[in-house]
């Protein structure tokens, strides 16, 4: 397997600020606003008990990158446990993903714009795009200090952000604190799931860790309660200073206007809710390509797209995806609609992998014995139905007020995730190459 190429550089920090950078996006800014109208004060709770439910519906996960460390995680397990076909499908509804990459730009541009009017919002997203993408280039260790270095950052404003706002907490301001019940918590616990979630997706990188099988658990873990902590604290300070009233739907700005001074406030534009949105970014550059690297090795697509440039970067692959990113933006198109279905699509892969991870046992006995969690099967079930039904509760959020648009993309796109399989491996059988016996190829397992 030409994985064998590619050489272990990332050590726990690196993955650590990788899995922060994934995790903190703009969810953090906007999304607080809305779980303050769900549930008014206890919204800090809410983050505290959101970071738990991430963390058990990551166990699957954190069973099968132990057990089965790989690069391109998602996609290797579920083509070498479920079979070329399922991998396939998990591959291309990736896929879509990366047309998010122009929403992210989008967004950063709408941050930066009024600071700096000299570029337009799709201006600055496409300049964002480029340099994180170009920065990628490099290889994975530089991309993974520009990403410790924008996650430093980014931490650093939200704490310009509590710190200012928490010696002026009034305390009566935060009672009651259940005041839309205990049905409203709940609804705002699933909705925060979306801003504390994001480091399982580490496991993509864990054929390229020092120690994959120690780092995936405790980044998975330390990166997740670091975040909730942080957000904490964030969420006091937004119902703390003034009246959780005000900043039902708001974003984390309206709170800030109370208590930062204007320097501040820029700086948290400018390094908090902007970085925010670079770090994810920029964990996309870096996490997105290693499926499509796997899938290129195997022939599922073409084993150009996979090639390696002289730092180990995948660059046929960061070069599609930073196309893809700023095509939108060129030519000012509204990518509203289809990032939201690219966003929906790239939950449905998790629902693949959690069945996946419950064959390992039978499939790799071995290997799941050096599993972090090793559960009985009564366990091990009743998790994936739990994770399963964690999953739909956030589609379920996501698919709200879907536009006939979006709907009718992603029925095309699951179309063509089912339809590629078959019509790939009759092209290659034509010339004489098994894929079935290619994607199912489990050498990737101890390379």
């Amino acid at each position: 397997m030409q994985t064998n190429k590619l050489r272990r550089v990332l050590g726990f920090w690196d993955v650590f600020f990788i899995a922060v950078g994934q995790i903190i996006g703009a969810g953090v800014v906007a999304l607080t606003g809305i779980a303050i109208g769900m549930t008014g004060p206890s919204v800090i709770m809410a983050y505290f008990f959101a970071g738990i439910l991430v963390l058990i519906v990551a166990v699957p996960i954190m069973i099968a990158g132990t057990s089965l460390p790989a690069t391109g995680a998602y996609y290797t397990w579920s083509s070498r446990i479920g079979g070329g076909w399922l991998g396939s499908v998990v591959l291309l509804l990736i896929l879509l993903a990366t047309i998010s990459l122009s929403l992210y730009g989008s967004s950063f541009g709408l941050y930066l714009n009024p600071l700096f009017p000299g570029l337009s919002v799709n201006q600055w997203g496409l300049l964002i795009i480029v340099v994180l993408g170009c920065a990628n280039l490099f290889g994975l260790k530089i991309a993974s200090k520009v990403q410790m270095f924008l996650v430093l950052l980014l931490m650093s404003a939200l704490g310009v952000y509590a710190g200012f706002a928490i010696p002026q907490v009034d305390t009566a301001l935060l009672a009651p604190m259940f005041p839309k019940g205990i049905v409203g918590f709940i609804t705002a616990v699933f909705l925060l799931k979306f801003a504390t979630g994001g480091a399982y997706l580490v496991v993509g990188l864990s054929g390229e860790m020092i120690d994959p099988r120690r780092t995936v658990v405790v980044v998975m873990i330390s990166a997740t309660l670091a975040v909730v902590v942080l957000y904490g604290f964030v969420a006091l300070a937004s119902v703390g200073v003034i009246p959780w009233q005000e900043m039902i739907n708001q974003p984390l700005t309206v709170a800030g206007h109370a208590f930062l001074p204007g320097w501040a406030m820029t700086y948290f534009l400018i390094a908090g809710a902007g970085l925010a949105i670079c770090t994810t970014l920029n964990s996309q550059f870096i996490q997105l390509p290693r499926s499509f690297m796997v899938a290129s090795w195997d022939n599922l697509l073409p084993e150009w797209v996979g090639k390696l440039n002289r730092y180990d970067a995948p660059y046929v692959i960061i070069l599609g995806m930073l196309i893809v990113g700023i095509m939108p933006l060129v030519f000012g198109l509204d990518i509203g609609d289809i990032a939201r279905a690219a966003t929906i699509s790239a939950s449905f892969p998790a629902f693949i992998v959690f069945w996946v991870v419950t064959q390992i046992p039978k499939q790799y006995p071995q290997a799941y014995k050096q599993s972090v969690f090793q559960l009985s099967p009564f366990w091990m079930w009743g998790l994936f139905l739990f994770s399963e039904f964690a999953s739909v509760v956030g589609v379920y959020f996501l698919s709200q007020d879907l536009s006939p648009t979006v709907i009718a993309v992603l029925a095309i796109w699951v179309v063509v995730a089912v339809a590629y399989y078959p019509v790939r491996r009759r092209y290659l059988a034509a010339k004489g190459i098994d894929l079935d016996r290619l994607t199912t190829n489990d050498d990737i397992f101890s390379a």
